[in-house]
C-alpha cells in the first residue's frame, strides 16, 4: 500500500467522518421550532451513519507522523513531519523533515504522496523516497509561517 492511499483515506476519514464513506440514505425528521405564540416544527434531513471496517494494512496519520523516512541507499534522510490537504479532502503534499541533527538545523519540503512509500515495520511504519539527502536539502522549503 502507498503512502498516498493511506493518507487519501485518513484525509476522507478526516474531512468527512466515517458516515461519507459509500452511501447514505437521507431521512426526514420532524424537530420542534421554538416561536413565541406556540409550537410549530420544521422538517430536518438526517443521514444513516455507516461503519467501516479498515484492512488490516491501513495506516493512520497519527501512527505515521515521525516516522523516519530513508533512500533507496537505506540512509535516513529524514521524517514525515506533516500532511498538507487541501480542498478538504485530497492529501497533496507529505511534508519531511530534512537536514538536521538532533532537531537543530531541520527544514522542511513537500515531497507528492506518489514519491512516498509507506510499508509495515514490524509493529511500526518504514517510509522510504527515491531522494538523495543533497536533492532533499537543495529542493524548495516549506514555510508554516505562509501556509494556512
Amino acid at each position: 500500500m502507498t503512502l498516498k492511499t493511506a493518507l487519501a483515506t485518513a484525509a476522507l476519514l478526516l474531512a468527512f467522518g466515517p458516515a461519507s464513506v459509500g452511501s447514505a440514505s437521507a431521512q426526514t425528521a420532524t424537530q420542534p421550532e421554538a416561536t413565541t405564540g406556540g409550537m410549530t416544527t420544521q422538517q430536518v434531513k438526517t443521514a444513516t451513519v455507516q461503519f467501516i471496517t479498515l484492512q488490516p494494512t491501513a495506516a493512520v496519520t497519527s501512527r505515521i507522523l515521525g516516522t523516519k523516512v530513508t533512500n533507496a541507499q537505506n540512509e535516513s534522510i529524514g521524517d514525515i513531519a506533516d500532511l498538507v490537504i487541501v480542498d478538504g479532502k485530497t492529501v497533496q503534499a507529505v511534508i519531511l523533515g530534512v537536514g538536521g541533527f538532533l532537531g537543530i538545523g531541520e527544514r522542511y519540503v513537500a515531497v507528492s504522496p506518489d514519491n512516498v512509500v509507506l510499508t509495515r515495520d514490524g509493529d511500526g511504519w518504514k517510509a522510504s523516497v527515491n531522494a538523495t539527502k543533497d536533492e532533499l536539502n537543495k529542493a524548495p522549503a516549506f514555510d508554516y509561517k505562509k501556509k494556512g
